[in-house]
C-alpha cells in the first residue's frame, strides 16, 4: 500500500526532489550539505560503535583507534556523497526555505519570475 505524499509548499524544492537541478543550489552548498551529513554521520558510527564490546581477540592500542577512526570516517564521506542517508538533501531544502523570498513592486504576495506586469 502506497501512502500519499504531502505536496511541498516550494515549487522549487519540488523540482529539486524530483532530479532536476534547482539554479539557487551552489555546488560550494552541496558540498557543505555533503560535509555535515558525513559528520553527522561518522558521530553516528562512532556513538554505535562505542555500545559494542571488544570481543578477546580485538586490538585496541592507539594505532588501531586511528586506523578504526579513519575507516569510519570513509565509511561517512562515502555515505554522504551517495546520499544514502538524504541528509545533504534536507539541510538544502532547509536553506533554500530559510531564505527570504525576493519581492516585486515591494508586494511580498507576488515574487519575481511569475510572470505578472509591472501595471499593477
Amino acid at each position: 500500500m502506497k501512502l500519499p505524499q504531502a505536496p511541498l509548499k516550494n515549487e522549487a524544492i519540488a523540482r529539486n526532489h524530483q532530479g532536476i537541478d534547482d539554479t539557487r543550489i551552489t555546488p560550494e552548498m552541496r558540498k557543505a550539505a555533503q560535509g555535515l551529513e558525513a559528520t553527522f554521520t561518522s558521530e553516528m558510527i562512532r556513538a554505535m560503535r562505542s555500545t559494542a564490546e571488544p570481543s578477546e581477540f580485538s586490538l585496541h592500542n592507539s594505532a588501531s583507534d586511528i586506523y578504526q577512526g579513519m575507516l569510519d570516517q570513509e565509511y561517512a564521506d562515502i555515505s554522504s556523497n551517495a546520499n544514502s542517508l538524504g541528509l545533504s538533501q534536507q539541510i538544502i531544502d532547509y536553506w533554500l526555505r530559510s531564505q527570504p523570498q525576493p519581492t516585486y513592486n515591494g508586494n511580498r504576495d507576488r515574487t519575481l519570475g511569475t510572470g505578472g506586469t509591472n501595471e499593477d
